[in-house]
């Protein structure tokens, strides 16, 4: 058993008590292959709530300060945990190369496109990050939401909504361009906010 699904199996039945977690769309989940699952970012433990229905690891890009500025066992248990360093706003290469290679090896990427935690269900805006990653490794993308009325906190309902797999050639990303990742990035804006304009499953 890796680090990560110890970790998992042991916070699975805390994390179902603490929050009214919902999983909607879980059928949309693929069981192999490897995928790009995007979501937006409402709190820092968004990758627990993303990770309990998806049954493979999910690799996570991470910002580079959580590697840095929380002292050692902290950055010991994230690369145990399989995450890997991002550094936002300079476009990280490194980082980019990582996540192509998880995804050749058809592994599963975690990235929040946003860049960081925004606290209401404000439009998804993203960066183009996580296209520029589909771009490299020609790999499909699962648009996820993670909504909760208000601040995420203990015994709020939580609701996290997994649409349908845009494959890659949905992306409409032939050449790479910086044209053609601006339009992918805006579908899949539009993809993120469809789930997240399903206000009534959340009540």
């Amino acid at each position: 058993m890796t680090a990560y699904q110890f970790w998992k199996k042991a916070l699975s039945p805390l994390g179902r008590l603490l929050y009214r977690l919902r999983f909607e769309g879980i059928e949309n989940i693929p069981s192999e292959g490897p995928f790009i699952i995007c979501s937006n970012h409402r709190s820092v433990i968004d990758p627990f709530f993303l990770a309990l229905p998806v049954k493979r690891q999910i690799r996570y890009m991470a910002k580079s300060e959580l590697f840095t500025d929380h002292g050692s066992f902290v950055k010991w248990l994230l690369y145990r945990l399989g995450a890997f360093p991002v550094m936002r706003d300079k476009g990280d290469a490194e980082s980019v190369r990582t996540a192509v290679q998880i995804l050749q090896d058809h592994g599963v990427v975690g990235i929040f496109p946003q860049g960081h935690c925004v606290f209401d269900n404000s439009p998804f805006r993203p960066k183009a990050g996580a296209v520029l990653v589909a771009a490299k490794a020609k790999a499909p993308i699962l648009p996820a939401c993670i909504y909760c009325e208000g601040l995420v906190k203990p015994f709020k309902r939580i609701v996290v909504r997994f649409g349908k797999l845009i494959p890659f050639e949905g992306l409409n990303l032939p050449d790479g361009s910086l044209k053609g990742v601006r339009e992918a990035s805006g579908l899949l804006a539009e993809k993120i906010n469809l789930l997240l304009d399903k206000r009534d499953t959340a009540e």
